[in-house]
């Protein structure tokens, strides 16, 4: 892998970042900006371009986002999502968002259609997208969350078929339904959730172990795989895997 390093003023830098569609590394800050891309920039000369050593990948997990005045510099292998501040759940900062997003990443396959049950600012829906998913319906009895489903879909340049509906409204299957809820609503609600799983389920927003267990009496079937952080629980289950 190449590294091609470039040298802008501070103020071409900062309108480079504006139409860059990828993230940059930052090598060094005077009176001009010094930094990296990862692949070549058609409008620049570069001063140099590396060979990346072997060992890129334990520098990469190194490698943070930057924030430098209104600007976030991100790693080129970093997705950015954008969600509007707003009333509806879903910020990415709640564990349960993390488990979700951490258990879409591993099961999602491209191609396939995702639910998202309680979709709040859309962000899960989003990833879906952003992961390689067809069709994406985002549901909601909020018309606020579907409202900023729908502009932060639109904020991040894709489709989400964003709707006020309860899930017994919906009367399709999914590849993969996620429902980051609460267990006062699982135990309304499971039961209309369970017949649009078509392949994974993924459940979050279970705290502590008593969650959990109500949970799996509610479900009726063993989990595929159980996800933990902060004594949240996100429950995977894998419709031809279960344990």
């Amino acid at each position: 892998m190449k590294r091609y390093i470039y040298k802008l003023s501070k103020e071409d830098f900062y309108e480079f970042l504006i139409r860059y569609p990828f993230g940059v590394e930052v090598l060094k800050r005077n009176g001009e900006i010094l930094f990296a891309t990862y692949e070549p920039v058609e409008e620049l000369y570069p001063l140099k371009v590396e060979e990346i050593s072997t060992d890129w990948q334990n520098w990469k997990e190194k490698f943070k986002p930057v924030e430098v005045d209104d600007f976030v510099i991100l790693p080129p292998w970093k997705k950015p999502v954008f969600i509007k501040p707003g009333m509806a759940f879903g910020t990415g900062l709640h564990p349960t968002t993390r488990l979700c997003i951490n258990a879409l990443k591993r099961y999602l396959k491209e191609g396939w259609s995702v639910l998202d049950v309680g979709t709040g600012s859309g962000i899960l829906a989003i990833i879906s997208k952003l992961l390689g998913a067809s069709k994406v319906v985002g549901i909601d009895i909020s018309e606020e969350a579907v409202r900023e489903c729908r502009e932060n879909a639109e904020l991040n340049g894709v489709y989400v078929e964003c709707i006020k509906a309860e899930p017994k409204e919906i009367t399709e299957q999914f590849d993969i339904v996620v429902a980051n809820l609460e267990i006062k609503i699982f135990e309304k609600v499971l039961k209309d959730i369970f017949p649009k799983i078509g392949k994974v389920g993924i459940f979050s927003g279970l705290y502590k172990e008593e969650d959990l267990k109500r949970f799996s009496e509610l479900l009726g079937k063993p989990f595929t795989e159980v996800y933990e952080e902060k004594d949240w629980f996100c429950v995977i289950l894998d419709m031809n895997n279960t344990r």
